[in-house]
């Protein structure tokens, strides 16, 4: 007969650890995924149950705190153009290209055949900060011609044309200085790329869709009356 050398006790509750290494080319939060779910249908018998621990649980944490960070840095965005532009209207334009940054950040992800992870979560956070100047620069033009008496379908294509100079240049400092991370093959790239490649996407799906998308809902928020800066 054989039994156990020590009895471990959580909470004057017995528990034994099983413990399993993750081989190259898994990912850790695909495989904890998949063995939860698998456990979640096994019958346990009465008294007991199964709890993930480990390196799975601190990625979970991890991504949970992550997406807090991401919805307050959108938030705390947000705030800071409404006190720029003394309006809600500009701002809340202003955040549509987030989500289309965000899309390409995902479809970056999806070509480029990396899953998504606590670093590549980090490169959207980033993408928010970056991608809202783009909207930034365009519509605050398009204010700035409409105080000076300017029609507002004249004065978007005005800023459309006059602003996709210098929108495209800062997408492109920011693409080009993400490549060297996304290309690098050297000790420690592979954990960085996901972050590269996220911003790379994201900028270049958020930039070209933000100089369609943002246009079109400035047209479709704002009166064509002639507004004076209070009312813009």
């Amino acid at each position: 007969m054989s039994s156990l050398l020590s009895i471990s006790r959580d909470g004057q509750e017995r528990y034994v650890n099983v413990t399993a290494a993750i081989d190259k080319g898994f990912n850790v939060g695909l495989v904890g995924e998949a063995v939860d779910k698998a456990v979640r249908d096994y019958d346990l018998p009465e008294g007991y149950t199964i709890k993930m621990k480990g390196e799975d649980e601190s990625i979970n944490e991890a991504m949970e705190q992550l997406m807090l960070m991401l919805v307050l840095a959108i938030a705390f965005i947000y705030l800071i153009m409404v006190a720029q532009f003394q309006s809600l209207k500009a701002p809340f334009i202003i955040l549509f290209t987030i989500p289309l940054a965000l899309t390409g950040g995902f479809g970056a992800l999806l070509i480029s055949g990396n899953e998504m992870s606590i670093i590549a979560m980090i490169g959207f956070i980033m993408l928010v900060g970056v991608i809202v100047n783009n909207g930034i620069v365009m519509v605050e033009y398009i204010n700035q011609l409409r105080r000076e008496g300017v029609d507002k379908r004249e004065a978007i294509v005005t800023a459309g044309k006059t602003r996709l100079r210098p929108i495209l240049m800062t997408a492109m400092t920011t693409i080009l200085a993400m490549s060297t991370m996304a290309l690098g093959s050297d000790m420690g790239s592979d954990m960085s790329r996901p972050m590269a490649i996220v911003t790379i996407g994201g900028m270049i799906y958020g930039t070209l869709m933000t100089l369609v998308v943002v246009p079109c809902i400035y047209d479709l928020f704002y009166s064509n009356k002639s507004m004076v800066e209070e009312e813009i």
